[in-house]
């Protein structure tokens, strides 16, 4: 017999059922009083449409639950994020992949809602840590905490509001500096962006084409450990850095007019 698995949203009728699961589940889950605070804490939230539920040929299978909020940047800018949680699978259907469909049904689904970062919390509320990384998290701040970019682009945005704090010295204007990252894990696919140095500031090129003098390659895990480390102002990013290129996890290539500016000539 074919199994047909769907995904939809939990109705009004079965908030009981899903809560009553979740205990079944997690041995126990928790009271009443903790459902709703937990689940109500988020003045978006909305049964209806923030909790899924998966079902193989009619028969309810497992669930999860997407928290979505607003988060400020040091810039003051604000980016819609999203919190995956409470996902679970039935006892008849587990080994089936319930698990793995579910989350990446959340991530697909933050991910239409205009989310640009997945967070998961292992640490704090005992997501299974060792799953996460297989749907695209990676670690970023501590205590453990796992994001999953569901809009590459939007965070080197945010990288580069980072950057633009850093002034250049003024040997270094007119210099273009490209960063590269791969977007798997077979490097196939990638996301790039070109800057150049005017007047000690980082400015953005519309032509990523362009010959640079200074190109890095890193993958999104260091990035958003570099920037968790840059935000914080700690004294261990560039051994962090270092190690990385130990690693491989970091390239860089330099041109002959870069080497000449980093040496003075």
């Amino acid at each position: 017999m074919k199994t047909e698995r769907n995904f939809r949203y939990l109705r009004n009728d079965e908030a009981r059922r899903h809560f009553d699961t979740l205990n079944s589940c997690y041995h126990p889950w928790g009271d009443e009083g903790e459902w709703k605070r937990r689940y109500t804490k988020f003045p978006e939230f909305d049964f209806t449409k923030d909790v899924i539920v998966a079902e193989e040929n009619g028969k309810w299978a497992g669930g999860g639950t997407a928290w979505f909020r607003e988060a400020s940047l040091s810039n003051d800018k604000k980016i819609r994020v999203y919190e995956a949680g409470d996902l679970y699978v039935l006892s008849d259907f587990r080994g089936k992949g319930v698990y793995s469909t579910t989350m990446r049904s959340l991530n697909k689904m933050a991910q239409e809602r205009g989310a640009v970062l997945g967070f998961g919390f292992p640490s704090v509320y005992g997501v299974a840590a060792s799953a996460l990384p297989k749907y695209g998290f990676v670690d970023a701040f501590y205590p453990v905490t796992k994001i999953f970019l569901l809009k590459p682009e939007k965070f080197l945005d945010y990288f580069h509001s980072h950057l633009e704090d850093y002034v250049f010295p003024p040997k270094y204007d007119g210099l273009k500096l490209k960063i590269i990252v791969p977007l798997n894990e077979k490097r196939a696919n990638r996301l790039s962006k070109m800057f150049r140095v005017e007047k000690g500031r980082l400015k953005e090129l519309t032509n990523p084409r362009e010959v640079a003098d200074f190109v890095v390659k890193a993958d999104f895990e260091l990035l958003a450990q570099a920037s968790s480390l840059l935000y914080r102002r700690k004294k261990t990013l560039y051994a962090h850095l270092i190690l990385a290129l130990l690693r491989g996890r970091l390239s860089f290539r330099l041109s002959l007019r870069f080497l000449k500016a980093f040496l003075g000539f």
